[in-house]
């Protein structure tokens, strides 16, 4: 308890707002047995006020050990009037019970803590908010569908308010299967990571209350339990390992349903979800700030949790920021546009205005604010996805013409042969040449000379640069590595326009689609091959080879494509700017499930919209390719927002790997790009007008009586 003691002091002295701060270490949250979950003793650390008064409790529940990141994002609200409660969830830190990543257990968990627990609190007002970034975000996400509302306005009775911070929504496509291809990079990082984290030594060793009867801890049962938690979280390591040997885990289904906050949007699953949330939505009711980042893993997690889980709340309850962020800064201190402190500031305003009744609204007006790459400015907009009256659809469409040479571009000359046009419209010319072809060599892989390097370990190699521009607004990203796609490119197919003449904004999503054909190789090094397995089990994931039913093994050696593809901004030297991505493995293709047994040419199921988030049929049942056979694709790539300038060009590349982001095929392939009179390639977008400026948007540098985005954020009123 000395440590404790010690603790607490330093949080006093800490600063303006910690003077009456009390620190209660370890604190036992009992969870009954409820919805058919097992019971489990949770561990948390509370900040509360001194004194009688009440305050509302802002909750973060984490796996990363609460004494560590929990506590770092949680700790700057205090200050502004609220206790802070940092829980580890069922299984990790300090916490009984097995780890479930965002299983029914942790939903449930919440809601009790949330409804029951905590308003149960002699220093409790009763009213909570849910608060942090990644993990802890879609968490919230969970949470939010479980909590107790008022049967008559259907109001959260608790839970006042979330601020969930680079949050996902489909756990298959979000973040484990990208376009049916594994995630190689951030996955088994993250799920080892996690762990191990749970074998450190535990906090319980520094004493606790039992509070229940408000005494301390017996101290021999309390080492018990730290050695039985110890003993069960060692155990469940090769069950998560598990998951990376699982057959049933190659296809999406109940494992990732019961780990997506989707199931509790307003809108369900045509076919209905039979596994977990049923009925249960998120409340309209339920004020909700969404962060994300334009190249954060969670991206399409965030964007769709706007579009679809806030569907119904009224514009005053929801906002949404997209910045330029990677995972880490959209994750951690977003905002942080330029004062890293605007983050805790803003938060505490918008829980001050949600949870405690203080008048002070805010993106009300314009509940969405997008940072428009390229321009480089901030920009409100009235909703997300733009509405069609900011947008006009374009089409650019793939050519057999080689692109136009730059003699000031290197990669002008070294990739001229795969180095095609794209253009506003086909001409004869245009189907004329030799068609596009993307050889798939398993020994010459893409990806690492890449921003998907950085990406998808969330951003870590970034951190330099990004907080240049955010400390000292200076931009070094062009002496980056990532920020030049070129390297990259080289043995990929590009589409490239010609010199723009006048700047073209892409603000949405955008999707490739195109007819090819396939023929399939035999390995070109057995050795290699065998060689990058070891890799990836051994020294990326941990594990050793198994039989046949390993499903990695089993993608690794399929007979299929992986159809990679990137949106860039090429400037007028060359350097190639990576803008978004998409991704998809041919035998998840949205093919046509009606389609005769004897066709040749596979068209895609005139039932798809790209984008649909419910589309998941060839996500549960994929069906692989045949050679020499016509198969149309649509690649969605992920929404972004970017004004290609005058000057620059827009381009397109293929290629068909995405290492170590993504787990390569090692089957090499010949793939041609059907491009004729009956099959037309396209890239189809949206541009933005500037139609009705100071109405329906506006550029935050151009609102009268704002200096930057930061002064807008916390002084703006609406």
């Amino acid at each position: 308890m000395e440590e404790q003691d010690k603790m607490a002091e330093a949080i006093k002295a800490g600063g303006e707002g910690f003077e009456d701060a009390i620190l209660e270490y370890n604190v036992r949250i009992e969870i009954p047995e409820t919805q058919g979950m097992s019971s489990v003793d949770l561990w948390a650390t509370l900040l509360r006020h001194e004194g009688d008064d009440k305050w509302p409790t802002i909750i973060i529940g984490t796996p990363y050990r609460r004494e560590m990141v929990g506590a770092m994002m949680g700790i700057g609200l205090f200050p502004f009037g609220y206790n802070i409660l940092v829980f580890d969830v069922r299984g990790t830190g300090s916490s009984e019970g097995e780890w479930v990543s965002f299983g029914p257990e942790e939903h449930t968990d919440y809601a009790y803590i949330i409804d029951h627990w905590i308003p149960a609190q002699v220093w409790s007002d009763g009213k909570s908010g849910l608060f942090g970034g990644s993990y802890m975000a879609i968490s919230q996400m969970m949470a939010a569908g479980q909590i107790a509302c008022d049967g008559e306005t259907g109001e959260p009775v608790h839970l006042k308010a979330m601020f969930p911070m680079a949050p996902m929504t489909d756990a298959y496509k979000d973040i484990v299967m990208h376009g049916g291809n594994l995630d190689l990079a951030f996955i088994p990082m993250w799920l080892g990571g996690v762990d191990m984290l749970a074998l450190l030594p535990s906090t319980l060793y520094m004493g606790g209350e039992n509070t229940t009867t408000g005494a301390a801890a017996d101290e021999e049962q309390m080492m018990d339990e730290i050695t039985d938690n110890l003993m069960d979280s060692w155990n469940q390591i090769p069950v998560h390992l598990s998951w990376f040997t699982d057959i049933e885990k190659m296809t999406d289904g109940q494992f990732f349903d019961e780990r997506s906050s989707m199931t509790y949007w307003p809108d369900k699953h045509p076919e209905g979800n039979p596994y977990f949330g049923g009925d249960k939505t998120i409340s309209p009711k339920l004020p909700t700030f969404i962060t994300g980042g334009w190249f954060c893993i969670f991206h399409r997690g965030a964007s769709n949790a706007y579009q679809y889980a806030l569907k119904n709340h009224s514009p005053e309850d929801k906002a949404l920021i997209m910045g330029p962020w990677y995972h880490g800064d959209a994750a951690g201190s977003t905002p942080g546009i330029k004062d890293i402190g605007t983050t805790s500031r803003m938060i505490a305003r918008w829980f001050d205005w949600k949870i405690k009744g203080i008048h002070d609204p805010f993106m009300v007006e314009f509940p969405v604010m997008i940072y428009v790459m390229g321009a480089d400015k901030w920009r409100v907009e009235k909703e997300w996805p733009l509405p069609d009256s900011r947008t006009e659809k374009k089409t650019l469409y793939l050519s057999r013409k080689k692109a136009q040479y730059n003699w000031k571009d290197w990669f002008s000359f070294f990739n001229y042969r795969k180095n095609f046009k794209l253009v506003e419209e086909l001409g004869k010319s245009d189907l004329k040449g030799n068609a596009p072809k993307l050889i798939h060599n398993p020994a010459e892989l893409h990806g690492t000379l890449s921003r998907s390097m950085v990406r998808w370990t969330a951003g870590a190699l970034a951190m330099i640069s990004q907080e240049f521009k955010y400390t000292y607004d200076k931009n070094i990203d062009a002496a980056m590595f990532w920020e030049d796609e070129r390297l990259d490119e080289i043995a990929a197919l590009t589409f490239t326009t010609n010199t723009l003449k006048e700047n073209v904004e892409i603000t949405g999503p955008i999707t490739l689609k195109f007819w090819a054909k396939t023929d399939f190789e035999e390995p070109v090094s057995h050795a290699y091959i065998d060689k990058l397995q070891d890799s990836i089990y051994k020294d990326i994931m941990q594990l050793e080879l198994r039989d046949d039913n390993n499903f990695v093994k089993m993608l690794m050696d399929e007979k299929d494509v992986q159809w990679v593809v990137e949106l860039n901004d090429v400037y007028p030297y060359g350097r190639a700017k990576n803008i978004s991505s998409g991704w998809l493995r041919a035998s998840h293709r949205p093919y046509n499930p009606d389609e005769s047994e004897d066709t040749t040419e596979h068209a895609i199921d005139p039932s798809y919209t790209p984008f649909d988030p419910f589309y998941d049929g060839p996500d549960k049942a994929p069906k692989l390719i045949k050679e020499d056979e016509f198969y149309e694709y649509a690649v969605e790539i992920w929404p972004t927002s970017n004004l290609f300038k005058k000057g620059h060009k827009i381009r397109i590349s293929i290629s068909a790997s995405d290492y170590p982001h993504l787990l390569p095929i090692m089957v090499p392939s010949e793939n041609e790009i059907i491009i004729d009179e009956d099959h037309a390639a396209t890239l189809e977008f949206t541009t933005v007008n500037t139609d009705d400026k100071g109405k329906t948007w506006e550029w935050v540098d151009d609102m009268e009586g704002y200096s930057d985005v930061d002064q807008y954020l916390m002084e703006h009123q609406n």
